[in-house]
């Protein structure tokens, strides 16, 4: 059943009921309870109440412009719904100021569970979430029969997730085993950052552990959550005169996906070593805060990480040291994205208990 701004409805699982006042996505809406409260609820727990007296439609529908309040089925058949599609297309995250960190910006996939009480049956809602401060012209393609298939592509403003589709668990190969390109929109910025294009690495087996569903605090459900890149990561285009346009135009795609970060640090063929104590990074930390250190450790980490993975080495090891357990824990989560990686502590021996070692 499809829900409208507007509509009656009752709650199935506790008395009361109220208005919708949004729709958040194709199975969440926001109701106003006679409190005055808005409560996100699932479409699945909700029952529309018909009016079926004169009286009691008077009373339900708000009244348009002319003050005509007679109920017409026809008119309602009219409804332009074109505000209801977009509002089920894109919608915003649920963000609060003090989430709103340029470090933590991304671009991510989410595959939500339509039941979300069992999160391995049925349906899975796909959304491409945007939570940055910028916004982004995506292309979304998945593979099948060898070839690639454009699935969606829209604009998704700053802090905004956008429904791509509900799919089938049986869909699933071709929703993973697929390519995502990205703009970012600037206005008034004095430089560029380049288009991205990054491969999903996500294995299907992982949709079928509950542990890999976890409530996300910016949509408010249950989901497995892939992230494509994070926008600290992004390469900036310098502007260049006329005369170079055509030389960065050949070899941008190269420069974003084989920088060389790794092989200052290999020790063998196929190897390195990656200190990353901040001393070894910049020259003068002494007035860094911690989360600064912290934000130039991690985009480190993965500058170096992914240009291992594009020079094709095999064994990584990157030393973090101990203080906190911070870096750790946040390199730790970082690879647990990645379902071709394995890790483990680094030799003792070698390089003490601060170490951790990445086989790609």
């Amino acid at each position: 059943m499809k829900y409208k701004v507007g509509d009656r409805v009752k709650f199935l699982t506790e008395s009361g009921g109220g208005i919708i006042r949004k729709i958040v996505g194709p199975n969440l809406v926001n109701v106003e309870t006679e409190d005055g409260f808005e409560i996100p609820t699932l479409t699945r727990d909700l029952i529309i109440v018909e009016a079926k007296t004169v009286a009691e439609r008077l009373f339900m529908e708000p009244m348009d412009e002319a003050g005509d309040n007679a109920f017409s089925q026809k008119d309602e058949e009219q409804t332009d719904t074109s505000t209801d599609d977009y509002l089920q297309a894109s919608s915003n995250l649920i963000v609060y100021p003090s989430d709103r960190k340029a470090e933590n910006y991304h671009f991510s996939i989410a595959f939500v569970p339509q039941m979300q009480n069992m999160p391995l049956l049925g349906e899975l809602d796909v959304y491409m979430m945007n939570f940055s401060n910028k916004d982004v012209l995506f292309s979304y393609h998945h593979q099948q029969k060898g070839a690639y298939d454009l699935v969606a592509s829209a604009r998704v403003d700053a802090f905004t997730k956008y429904f791509v589709a509900s799919i089938k668990r049986e869909e699933l190969e071709s929703y993973i085993n697929a390519q995502v390109q990205v703009l970012i929109l600037q206005h008034q910025s004095k430089e560029l950052l380049s288009p991205i294009s990054s491969d999903m690495q996500l294995r299907g087996s992982k949709f079928y552990k509950e542990s890999s569903y976890k409530e996300d605090a910016f949509i408010h459900q249950k989901a497995l959550i892939y992230r494509f890149f994070k926008f600290t990561n992004i390469p900036v285009i310098n502007q260049l005169s006329l005369e170079k346009d055509t030389e960065i135009h050949k070899t941008n795609a190269k420069e974003i996906r084989l920088n060389e970060a790794i092989l200052k640090h290999q020790t063998k063929e196929g190897e390195a070593v990656v200190d990353m104590h901040i001393w070894e990074l910049v020259d003068n930390h002494s007035r860094l805060t911690n989360a600064e250190i912290l934000n130039i450790q991690l985009g480190y980490f993965e500058k170096c990480l992914q240009s291992a993975i594009d020079h094709n080495f095999h064994k990584v090891v990157f030393i973090h040291g101990v203080g906190t357990g911070k870096l750790k824990e946040e390199i730790k989560q970082l690879l647990d994205e990645k379902d071709f990686i394995k890790y483990r502590p680094a030799s003792m021996a070698q390089y003490g208990v601060g170490a951790t070692l990445v086989e790609l």
